[in-house]
């Protein structure tokens, strides 16, 4: 046997894993727990991407010697690409534990754990790393990586500065440096490592872009013939919830006669308000004058905010669980205020430290989207061929494909509470345009019907949607429903159910976070919850944005029940949100 395993190895060394393959395996219908076949043959089966059989062949060799230090790093490796990722979490840890030494283990299992969102599990393994390679720089700035994402800018900017005494090439090091010192309300510096480097190129460019806009705004807020103002940083640009709300706060504020100067993600920001009213118009056109910012608002999650030598760093966000990261409470320390759209994120801070005293609740408040008073509905056919105006009940979801959204809650509701004689359909829209959308939401469909024992044939049609529309074919989207569900693990503030409850579609949402800011009883079906793990679909793992976190349970036989007497009878369920 020990021969046919030599040869088996020389073979694979040569490049000739088939043949070794062929060997290994010859010996395992011998001598099926020999630990040296199993390792080889999972390895090799491994590289040719027959991944559930290599993970069967490592498995049972880890069960029939468990301190095999290598097995299991090939085994963590195997799962870590099947995507088990805790799986291959315990299996470095065991290694790590076996062998505390060995550097490859603790980088394997600190990069891993930084990509989980667990930032002080990744900080101890990439601490030990550096500690078991002080010479390698590459690894320090994977370090002050990890701290960035933790809060900790003050210790990255001091590695990061090692880095480059020691290598004044290394770019990744010089652009980090930066992006530390504007985390730390330093521009002055950001530029002058910047400006050492020489020509910026790739993301250093914006980060340099924001380092000189910051220091112009700073020196023009100590001017005192610039008129006064506020500058607005936010992603403006972007197609998300935080750059929705942003543009429509602007608006306000610039009808207001309030005086702006915005910023963007990347630096100034090309964005820019249409108004009708010639005033207005004029006033879009003044955003890039110099003025003496108040203060710097920020619509920005807390890592993201960049303050402001001598402007108050003031930033509205929002969270959707009941307490916020321990990242975040970190971010904010240096903020002079943060500002949230509800009493359950205010919560949140205060539950995770954060002083009550800077912290302040500001509603955005509820108003029909100008986009929908002339909208018309989408005509187009359901799965079935039966255009979907022509169901009695249309129920509408739009949501981005993340585990918060609790789409696999949503599909399990679906499938629970509807029959395939149901005169209803849902309308899904999925993510902001992306045809890979559908395999990944047909997974979740599978998923669902594994779980509750019924079959898509047998419920009400599901519509989905992955296409990206612009603000007139959403607003379309709209128009075809009769009804909005929500089964969120959380919200921050959930822009799509106003919009739908302001146009009279009939509500259905849990009784948690923002929700309860906005719906009862009278108004909407809320769905009982509890609070637990925030894990992702049908998966141990965490959730990364809410490692170590709770989020929002919503009950799902009582969401059916809601659900199914709406569908039979959507008259006598009736509740009406929209604003008289």
């Amino acid at each position: 046997m020990g021969q046919d395993i030599a040869h088996a190895i020389q073979h694979y060394r040569s490049g000739r894993r088939d043949d070794a393959l062929a060997l290994a395996e010859r010996v395992l219908c011998e001598a099926p727990d020999d630990g040296g076949a199993l390792n080889l043959a999972g390895a090799i089966l491994y590289e040719l991407g027959r991944l559930d059989e290599a993970e069967e062949r490592l498995s049972r060799l880890v069960a029939l010697d468990p301190a095999f230090f290598q097995a299991r790093i090939n085994l963590a490796v195997v799962q870590q690409v099947r995507g088990d990722q805790m799986g291959a979490v315990a299996q470095f840890r065991m290694a790590a534990a076996l062998m505390p030494d060995r550097l490859e283990v603790q980088d394997r299992l600190g990069n891993l754990l930084h990509m989980l969102g667990d930032y002080a599990g990744a900080l101890r393994h990439l601490r030990r790393a550096v500690r078991f390679a002080p010479g390698d720089l590459d690894r320090r700035v994977l370090l002050a990586v990890s701290l960035l994402s933790n809060g900790g800018y003050a210790e990255a900017a001091g590695i990061l500065a090692d880095v480059l005494a020691r290598q004044p090439g290394h770019a990744d090091a010089r652009g980090h440096l930066a992006m530390a010192w504007l985390s730390l309300g330093r521009p002055d510096m950001a530029e002058a490592v910047l400006a050492e480097g020489g020509a910026a190129s790739g993301e250093a460019v914006n980060t340099l872009a924001r380092a000189r806009l910051y220091r112009r705004i700073s020196q023009d807020a100590r001017r005192p013939q610039t008129p006064d103002g506020i500058l607005v940083r936010a992603p403006f640009s972007v197609l998300s919830g935080y750059g929705d709300f942003a543009q429509h706060f602007v608006r306000s504020l610039m009808e207001c006669g309030q005086t702006l100067g915005l910023a963007g993600l990347r630096g100034d920001e090309s964005w820019r308000p249409s108004f009708g009213d010639p005033i207005l118009q004029a006033a879009a056109r003044r955003l890039g004058e110099p003025m003496r910012a108040r203060l710097a608002l920020s619509v920005l999650t807390p890592p993201l905010v960049e303050p402001i030598p001598g402007v108050p760093t003031v930033n509205y966000t929002m969270f959707e669980g009941p307490r916020i990261p321990a990242s975040w409470v970190a971010c904010n320390r240096a903020h002079d205020l943060v500002i949230v759209p509800t009493n359950s994120s205010r919560l949140a801070w205060i539950a995770s430290g954060h002083p009550e005293d800077r912290i302040r609740v500001c509603p955005p408040g509820i108003a029909p989207n100008p986009a929908d008073a002339g909208a018309r509905p989408l005509m187009i056919a359901g799965p079935l061929g039966r255009a979907v105006m022509d169901y009695r009940v249309r129920v509408l979801n739009i949501s981005d494909f993340i585990a918060r959204k609790n789409l696999d809650g949503l599909l399990r509701v679906w499938l629970q509470a509807t029959r395939a004689d149901d005169d209803a359909i849902l309308i899904l829209k999925v993510g902001k345009g992306g045809s890979a959308l559908v395999g990944e939401v047909r997974r979740l469909v599978e998923q669902g019907m594994r779980a509750t024992g019924r079959r898509l044939e047998a419920a009400a049609p599901i519509a989905l949607l992955t296409d990206r529309y612009d603000e007139q074919g959403i607003a379309s989207l709209y128009a075809m429903a009769t009804h909005y569900l929500s089964l969120s693990h959380g919200e921050g503030w959930d822009l799509p159910i106003t919009r739908a409850g302001c146009l009279g579609a009939g509500l259905i949402a849990p009784r948690h976070s923002a929700y309860t800011a906005y719906l009862n009883d009278s108004v909407a079906h809320l769905i009982p919850c509890t609070t637990g793990p925030a894990l992702m679909p049908y998966s141990d793992a965490y959730y990364p944005p809410f490692h170590g976190l709770d989020w929002w349970h919503p009950d799902e036989d009582a969401a059916a029940d809601i659900l199914a007497r709406i569908i039979r009878n959507p008259e006598g369920e009736r509740r009406d949100a929209a604003p008289i």
